[in-house]
């Protein structure tokens, strides 16, 4: 007996095996390159910028002051002594300079490549001494703005009249200076002390002349004066004005006894 098998074609469904081919996995590279190239590009920044750094480092200065502080600023650019690019920047020479000199008032520095450097300084011009009356402190220089910028040095010899009062009196007493310097030029001259007393201010001057003015009414007061002492009769003496009460004013000779 024969019996006859069939032959199984195989199944469409069987998957064949295939070679499957593992290909390197490289995303980590890239960023790897980034990081190497802009590392190479910063040392070479970095290097570049030491290098030119110190290429226009300073080596001669040009200085144009005012007479009276042309010395402090050439003492200054002698003994400054980092003088690379970085450290004679424009704005830090200024601000140290102002900080050491505070008869300078105002500095303009410019780079003169390749390694020059020009300083123009401005001197302060000092208006009158300040005493200040709220502490035991050094009697200070006073400028045109009101500002007490230094300390009298011991030995300085200046002839400013010195304002006796608190550091609050200090901008309305320069206030009134500058009133006298436009009326009057003479007056700021002569004008020895100025102090603010309990509401009332005394202004002395040379050849024992006095005004006394109420501090409420100064500056009001103070134009009047000036405008009363001007008139003929007035203007080729020297008088004691007494101004405290607003309706009835005294004025007689002044004379050079203390006062």
């Amino acid at each position: 007996m024969h019996f006859l098998t069939r032959k199984h074609k195989p199944s469409e469904n069987i998957r064949r095996k295939k070679t499957v081919k593992r290909s390197l996995n490289v995303n980590w590279v890239k960023p790897l390159l980034r990081v190497a190239v802009s590392c190479v590009v910063l040392f070479g920044l970095m290097f570049g910028g030491i290098k030119l750094n110190h290429k226009l480092s300073v080596t001669h200065w040009d200085i144009q002051a005012d007479a009276q502080i042309k010395e402090q600023v050439e003492q200054f650019a002698a003994s400054y002594e980092k003088l690379d690019f970085w450290h004679t920047r424009a704005s830090l020479i200024q601000e140290t300079l102002l900080a050491q000199a505070p008869d300078i008032k105002s500095v303009d520095v410019s780079r003169i490549l390749p390694s020059g450097l020009m300083i123009k300084a401005y001197a302060r011009k000092p208006l009158a001494l300040w005493e200040n009356t709220d502490q035991k402190a050094q009697v200070m220089l006073i400028d045109q703005d009101a500002k007490a910028y230094r300390a009298l040095h011991r030995g300085e010899n200046v002839d400013l009249p010195i304002l006796r009062m608190s550091p609050a009196e200090l901008s309305q007493a320069v206030a009134l200076i500058h009133i006298l310097q436009k009326n009057d030029a003479n007056k700021v001259a002569n004008l020895s002390e100025v102090l603010a007393e309990t509401q009332t201010w005394r202004l002395n001057f040379s050849k024992g002349e006095q005004w006394q003015v109420n501090q409420a009414n100064i500056d009001e007061d103070l134009q009047q004066i000036i405008n009363v002492l001007a008139a003929p009769r007035w203007s080729r003496g020297y008088w004691r004005m007494d101004a405290r009460i607003p309706q009835r004013w005294f004025i007689r000779p002044a004379t050079q006894e203390v006062i």
